[in-house]
């Protein structure tokens, strides 16, 4: 399954930056080849999304949310992508500092003022983007995995709370 992720990804990127260099797109085709991908690849499901000039042109969602079920995934399926997330995380934060927009050392409180770590105030205070993106802030490895994972908790309830 990691493979296929992997691979659906590295074709993501090469298929969007061909789809940034074309005038116009044939969304059809494009959701008929989705289709066949998640068949093809053996992938259990996929939800995709294409934004091109801030305006989201196109969405799909194919296969099942869940192996040997038979219900589609939506704008609300949580997919557990592990951590390919870091991948356009880092991706778009590189974006941003390349517009200008952030700086790798910036401070992680200039953008989400509720951000804190648990111990030392200094720390939470002082941790920048450069830290958080290289690991270098004392969280062990899979720190969080377990508040989600297998949660019949909604997004809302997962968010930070400020500690008392």
């Amino acid at each position: 399954m990691k493979n296929h992720l992997l691979l659906f990804f590295v074709f993501s990127l090469f298929f969007f930056n061909q789809v940034q260099a074309q005038t116009a797109t044939d969304f059809v085709k494009l959701d008929a080849y989705f289709e066949k991908m998640v068949q093809d690849w053996d992938v259990p499901g996929a939800s995709i999304g294409i934004v091109k000039d801030g305006q989201l042109v196109f969405t799909g969602n194919y296969g099942t949310k869940e192996v040997g079920k038979n219900e589609k995934p939506d704008s609300n399926t949580l997919d557990a992508i592990s951590s390919n997330s870091k991948a356009f995380t880092s991706a778009i934060i590189g974006m941003l500092v390349q517009e200008g927009k952030m700086g790798w050392n910036d401070k992680v409180k200039d953008y989400l003022p509720y951000f804190s770590l648990y111990g030392d105030p200094w720390i939470s205070a002082n941790v920048t983007i450069r830290d958080l993106l290289s690991h270098r802030v004392g969280l062990g490895t899979c720190s969080g995995d377990v508040i989600w994972y297998k949660s019949e908790a909604d997004a809302e309830e997962l968010k930070p709370k400020k500690i008392r």
